[in-house]
């Protein structure tokens, strides 16, 4: 077989016909990363807020575990703000493209939030676990009890149910992009 063989046998083969039309496409795509970027800036906000109560902690309490802890957590927020950039930023949208373009585009981007967002129990919460373990153990063992955070069994199942909370919802709107991926590709391929 020639080159002009395998051309023209390359030419005459069925196009793809996407099912998803372009303005939808193209506005699925432009919310969405519209709705990432909201989501990181209060994530950073969120962040700076964190950083600025620990860091007060510090100077507020003369209690070495408290402090240890404060510099964890303040420490492990600073990671997490670096990978939400890392893992979980918005891209730009692209400029004017046809459908095939702007669906790849979003299918890529959705699965790099699910991703993100499956795995937010090793990069978000696990680094928080040392210095909230450290910093509760200073409140359980250096300060007095009538100190200004909860002692006991209580307070520390609070967080561990905060945690499991966080973990759970991320996970479950992972799976809700797992879900319009899969509509988008059923929808390309009808």
């Amino acid at each position: 077989m020639t080159e002009s063989d395998l051309k023209a046998s390359w030419k005459s083969q069925p196009g793809i016909t996407l099912t998803v039309p372009l303005e939808t496409l193209r506005r699925g795509a432009t919310g969405f990363q519209r709705r990432v970027k909201w989501r990181n800036a209060l994530e950073y906000v969120a962040c700076a807020v964190v950083i600025a109560i620990f860091a007060n902690y510090i100077a507020a309490f003369p209690h070495p575990r408290m402090q240890a802890g404060s510099v964890l957590v303040i420490v492990a927020t600073i990671f997490v703000a670096w990978q939400i950039r890392v893992r979980a930023a918005s891209a730009s949208t692209p400029a004017d493209l046809g459908a095939r373009p702007w669906l790849d585009f979003h299918c890529a981007q959705l699965e790099r939030q699910r991703a993100a967002l499956h795995s937010v129990w090793l990069w978000y919460v696990a680094p928080f676990v040392p210095g909230v373990a450290v910093f509760r153990w200073g409140v359980e063992t250096e300060l007095a009890a009538g100190g200004p955070f909860a002692h006991g069994l209580w307070a520390n199942l609070s967080i561990a149910v905060v945690f499991v909370l966080v973990i759970a919802m991320n996970r479950y709107v992972a799976g809700r992009l797992q879900r319009r991926l899969d509509q988008l590709r059923s929808a390309e391929c009808t």
